[in-house]
């Protein structure tokens, strides 16, 4: 059964690993923390200014997963500009009269502070999607109507297409995982969860506290993302099995309702977060993100807690 939600503070904050950084947000502003070359960190704050604030009247099911999901890809492409921007500094090896040794110059600092454009956000964002829709969504179709002249049953052929899916993002999630760079920005996105974890736990936000926490998260995007693929494989199945020009465009069509149904499932999740019988349901999305996370540093730590701390700070009335 489901125990009754524990008293979790009252600021739900969200995150996302980008490039030697850590992203946090809050309910009015997210704040990006950056690991410079030379060891210091770049901290950003900025106003979230969410279409759920913007059009508040319309963030209701199914509007507001779609709210959360667009929100969620602007604030992490212009994390992703400003962390690279940061982290391709160069350290300066001499140090300037007046700047304290070990303290990095503003090399750099003329990009940091030219965030992408909203069209650029936007053709950025319309790229990703285009990526996700084609790779999991077009490709397994087309790959399944192979089968088409010998499988009669839908649901069965609606559950190899379903297979098929969760193998290609398994295999994409495995395949980058080979990458050094992309393996750093996994501990950073485990760093993030342990991190947020400490917070709902009501703990002091150290390093020390943090490392004895999980580097899985009820309400993570990977978890998002799997019970997208399974939710699919069901409503999917309802839809017979036209020719595949049809049903290929009936997946992309039909895919943002599944997607505003695996939002409401994972906010569902994220309030009985501690229960049995929840985190037996979520198990493929909680096991899945063993590839998505890594054990991160105190370094990498610290990098997460500077940007939940920041986000917080802006919480705080002036």
């Amino acid at each position: 059964m489901l125990t009754t939600p524990d008293s979790r503070p009252e600021i739900q904050i969200g995150g996302q690993a980008v490039i030697e950084g850590v992203v946090m947000r809050g309910p009015r502003r997210w704040a990006l923390a950056v690991r410079r070359p030379c060891g210091e960190l770049y901290i950003s704050i900025s106003p979230s200014r969410t279409l759920a604030q913007r059009y508040s009247r319309w963030n209701k099911f199914p509007l507001r997963g779609v709210f959360a999901l667009v929100d969620s890809l602007a604030i992490g492409i212009r994390s992703l500009t400003i962390s690279a921007a940061v982290s391709l500094e160069e350290e300066e090896d001499g140090v300037e009269p007046g700047e304290e040794a070990g303290s990095c110059k503003d090399a750099g600092e003329e990009h940091i502070h030219k965030p992408m454009s909203t069209t650029q956000v936007i053709v950025a964002m319309t790229f990703a999607l285009a990526l996700f829709l084609g790779l999991f969504i077009v490709l397994p179709a087309v790959a399944a109507g192979a089968l088409d002249p010998y499988i009669s049953n839908i649901f069965v052929y609606n559950l190899i297409e379903g297979l098929i899916r969760v193998a290609v993002f398994v295999g994409y999630l495995a395949l980058m995982s080979l990458l050094p760079d992309i393996r750093r920005v996994f501990q950073y996105h485990g760093a993030e969860h342990k991190v947020v974890h400490t917070y709902e736990d009501g703990l002091p936000l150290t390093p020390e506290s943090a490392r004895g926490f999980s580097t899985a998260h009820m309400r993570c995007g990977t978890a998002f993302i799997m019970v997208v693929l399974v939710l699919s494989i069901l409503v999917f199945s309802l839809l017979g099995r036209p020719a595949l020009w049809l049903r290929v465009l009936e997946r992309l069509a039909i895919i943002p309702l599944v997607a505003a149904f695996s939002y409401e499932i994972i906010r569902f999740a994220g309030r009985y977060e501690d229960s049995r019988a929840m985190k037996v349901l979520m198990a493929p999305g909680l096991l899945l993100q063993k590839l998505t996370t890594r054990e991160p540093d105190d370094d990498q730590l610290e990098v997460a807690i500077a940007a939940l701390e920041a986000a917080m700070e802006a919480q705080q009335p002036a």
